[in-house]
């Protein structure tokens, strides 16, 4: 049920957080649908939508529209979006252990979702790509044990590997520090936006802890649902630190989720074991 609410009920809400916390100024005269708000999860499946888990640092969304050449948009065959893929090779790529049922056809170079006629973009297909399905290692036992490691076939047009075309990231097993600056780039939703839902979007934020005995590492970095997947990337380095997996920011306050690739050693054999294969095989 879409329930519609005045913003004078957020400032309600807004009269508990710190003092020290603040947000862009809302629009007054504007009416706001809970279904479409974007701040969300703390609350539970049924009070926000769940589409927006994958989750908003406060009441603005700041993500901007990027081309992120080495990230793609995975999705199942005939369907749109679903989660976000990053290359980390000439045919190797990282995303989220639960995204496993969308790890079959990735796109990449992509315009925004739908054009003006609201027509659904669909990349050229010298852009889209088949996983490797017998390739994909995966992990999924919840928030810090979640991860995927695969490889992308040759593109079926040009018969061009990925990494070589699209180009792609190194990946850090270091440890990284609390504050330092990542990036988050992948194809979550918008909540009211067909346009920018699944599109490309980027955001940074501060990393603010991280575990490595549950290998959870807390970040501020905006992402919503089609975000799981995205590489953790160290904005000061270039390099990727972890993937994105889950929620946990809120207009409370929080911090979203990655599991983290330091002191990781089953996500670290699973990237080393997919490189060797590019070196023996390629």
């Amino acid at each position: 049920m879409r329930i519609s609410l005045s913003l004078k009920i957020v400032f309600c809400l807004l009269a508990v957080l710190p003092s020290a916390v603040t947000f862009a100024k809302p629009d007054l005269n504007k009416i706001y649908e809970v279904e479409s708000l974007v701040f969300n999860n703390s609350f539970g499946e049924g009070f926000f939508s769940k589409r927006n888990q994958k989750s908003i640092c406060g009441l603005v969304d700041e993500r901007e529209l990027s081309q992120d050449a080495t990230v793609g948009r995975a999705q199942r065959f005939g369907r749109l979006g679903g989660c976000s893929i990053t290359m980390i090779g000439r045919t190797c790529a990282i995303s989220a252990g639960h995204c496993l049922g969308s790890l079959e056809e990735i796109h990449f170079n992509t315009d925004v979702t739908r054009n003006e006629e609201g027509e659904i973009n669909i990349p050229a297909p010298e852009s889209i790509y088949n996983v490797d399905s017998e390739s994909i290692v995966h992990f999924f036992k919840g928030v810090g044990k979640d991860y995927a490691v695969l490889r992308l076939a040759p593109n079926q047009v040009t018969g061009s590997l990925a990494g070589d075309v699209q180009g792609f990231l190194p990946v850090s097993f270091e440890a990284p520090n609390e504050g330092d600056i990542i990036r988050i780039t992948g194809y979550g939703a918008v909540p009211g936006d067909d346009v920018r839902t699944f599109s490309q979007q980027t955001h940074t934020g501060e990393i603010t802890d991280f575990d490595f005995d549950t290998h959870i590492l807390w970040h501020v970095a905006d992402t919503t649902g089609g975000n799981s997947g995205s590489a953790v990337v160290d904005e000061a380095t270039g390099k990727i630190i972890g993937v994105h997996t889950h929620a946990g920011c809120s207009i409370f306050g929080g911090a979203n989720r990655s599991t983290l690739i330091a002191h990781n050693e089953p996500f670290q054999e699973a990237v080393t074991a997919c490189l060797a294969w590019e070196e023996e095989n390629l």
